[in-house]
């Protein structure tokens, strides 16, 4: 006579998987439907879904250019900080710029422009993201600098282009392959400072982000 097999109806949640071994798991799989678990170094492992899934939509982020960055707009892609006519030596001037809510940026160029004032005057810069962290005695609460010490041009002023290609990359050591991918909310701050002398003029100095707005796939 065959008996009546007694099947565990009772309802798990989903994230109980994370404290069992898959083999605990895949010979009764009500308990949490079908489970994904691949062979790794020898032994069964679950899927990394935010790896083998979420991660890999980084790529077709960039596909899509959903808006240009260039440095045109104020408090967008933009800042301009004003260096002032007789201002003291150590002045410092910061700025930052955010990412909006929604929105993934793709920075192939961080360019920081240094005035001249024409003085004996030097201004210096740098810039700090938040996705990085500062591992400095005293960490920043901007993020870490891309510079490990402040730039100058001396007192004629210069450009400073940061960039982030394959190709810079051959150019100047500093900069990075892959492009600057800034999620909502990171920001990307801009300090000048005015060193050796009092500013001789007004001028301004600008720090402008160029690349694109792709398409939010990963959070």
């Amino acid at each position: 006579m065959g008996g009546t097999r007694v099947i565990d109806n009772t309802v798990r949640p989903l994230t109980t998987i994370t404290s069992i071994a898959p083999a605990g798991v895949i010979p009764d799989v009500s308990r949490a439907g079908v489970i994904p678990v691949g062979n790794y170094k020898g032994v069964p492992a679950f899927w990394d879904l935010d790896k083998a899934v979420n991660q890999p939509l980084v790529w077709a982020e960039q596909q899509h250019i959903l808006g240009i960055l260039d440095g045109r707009e104020e408090d967008y892609d933009l800042q301009t900080l004003g260096i002032t006519l007789a201002e003291a030596i150590g002045t410092i001037h910061s700025a930052a710029l955010t990412v909006p809510a929604g929105q993934v940026w793709y920075v192939n160029c961080v360019e920081t422009i240094i005035a001249a004032s024409g003085g004996a005057n030097i201004i210096e810069a740098n810039w700090r993201c938040s996705l990085w962290t500062d591992r400095a005695a005293t960490p920043s609460t901007a993020g870490q600098a891309f510079h490990p010490a402040n730039f100058n041009f001396g007192a004629g002023g210069g450009t400073q282009d940061d960039e982030f290609s394959v190709a810079p990359a051959l150019f100047a050591i500093a900069n990075k392959q892959p492009l600057l991918r800034l999620p909502a909310g990171a920001i990307v701050t801009v300090t000048f400072v005015n060193t050796t002398a009092v500013a001789a003029g007004t001028v301004n100095c600008t720090f402008g982000l160029h690349g694109f707005i792709g398409k939010l796939l990963v959070a």
